[in-house]
């Protein structure tokens, strides 16, 4: 097959976890594969002219994969979600008319957002994608072949820290991810604070960005930022004792695919998340991980942590072969090859 995969962007996550850690594989595989990410990445514009300027040369930079695709005539065309976080779905049409099969991916609730633009996108794909069963649940409704691929790691390169974390006098505590969803550490900041009185711990935060951090109430606790880059992605996570991954209970975060817990949990690093959505499914209280509802809910189990090393050391090994279980790359490749190669084919069922 021919294949030409629409992205994101080459760092965005859902670029990185959900598309590109699959290309060397298909390639392998005997699959010739062209990567078009968006021109400036979707979700950050060119500086000097800002984020919603950028849109125009995004459309532009778009126009000219489509030339591409009318020429080459791929087998598949990947649509990673949409192709401008905005109702613009023209482009997205006329890929189909030169698309001989469109595959969508679709791991977050971008049908919060623009819902009669996801509604389109799903109605001119040959086939979905999606990242977890309450995307399934959703779109398994509205198209016939609609295939539940979770997002995964590579467990040859997620690997737990070499050295023994416990032996460190000061525990850290992680958060990373999108500069933009550092708004959701608002859900355990009581809770950190009162922690800072009982503990003494280190906060790292790892994010593009730390301005946003400026707007939470984290006083008295030892926060430090680590700026996020690609190439020493794991060496930074494997720094951190726990994990956490707060969210607030909404529509849209409900179907979010909990990427950080999947990463924490690959490293051995004991994990804490909220409640929401496939969390539940991903972290088994008390055994693999913590699903605390309430502030002092974190603290407890954010302080039960602190003070048990080998606590730690079994909740992070119970959550290591979780991930060896259900969340690696080595066993969702069979399945991203033969759902890509069967839509091709024009077989809408595996």
């Amino acid at each position: 097959m021919k294949i030409l995969f629409l992205i994101s962007g080459r760092h965005a996550p859902a670029s990185r976890f959900r598309i590109l850690q699959y290309v060397p594989r298909l390639q392998a595989a005997g699959h010739e594969c062209v990567v078009a990410p968006s021109i400036p990445p979707k979700y950050h514009g060119f500086r000097l002219i800002g984020n919603r300027a950028s849109e125009w040369p995004r459309r532009m930079f778009r126009a000219w994969d489509l030339v591409g695709a009318w020429w080459r005539t791929y087998d598949v065309v990947f649509l990673e979600r949409e192709l401008f976080s905005s109702d613009f779905v023209s482009l997205e049409r006329m890929f189909r008319r030169v698309a001989r099969t469109l595959v969508l991916d679709v791991d977050d609730a971008i049908f919060v957002q623009h819902p009669g633009k996801f509604a389109t996108l799903v109605s001119l794909s040959d086939c979905v994608i999606v990242g977890n069963r309450l995307l399934y649940e959703k779109v398994a409704t509205e198209h016939p072949f609609t295939v539940e691929i979770p997002t995964v790691v590579d467990l040859a390169r997620y690997v737990p820290a070499p050295t023994d974390r416990s032996r460190r006098a000061r525990p850290v505590i992680g958060w990373t991810g999108l500069a933009s969803n550092i708004q959701y550490l608002e859900v355990v900041a009581a809770g950190l604070r009162e922690l800072s009185r009982q503990h003494d711990f280190e906060f790292q935060v790892v994010a593009e960005n730390a301005t946003p951090l400026a707007g939470l109430d984290l006083a008295g606790v030892k926060v430090r930022f680590i700026p996020w880059a690609e190439h020493n992605e794991i060496t930074v996570l494997q720094q951190f004792d726990v994990g956490l991954m707060p969210l607030p209970d909404n529509e849209w975060t409900r179907y979010k695919c909990g990427l950080k817990l999947i990463q924490y949990m690959a490293l051995a690093i004991p994990a804490i998340a909220s409640p929401v959505g496939v969390n539940i499914d991903i972290v088994r209280h008390g055994e693999t991980g913590y699903l605390p509802q309430t502030p002092a809910e974190w603290v407890d189990c954010l302080g039960r942590l602190l003070s048990d090393p080998s606590l730690r050391e079994k909740i992070g090994q119970a959550g290591r072969e979780q991930i060896v279980a259900r969340y690696s790359l080595d066993q969702t490749t069979p399945k991203f090859i033969q759902t890509l190669e069967q839509a091709a084919a024009g077989n809408r069922r595996l």
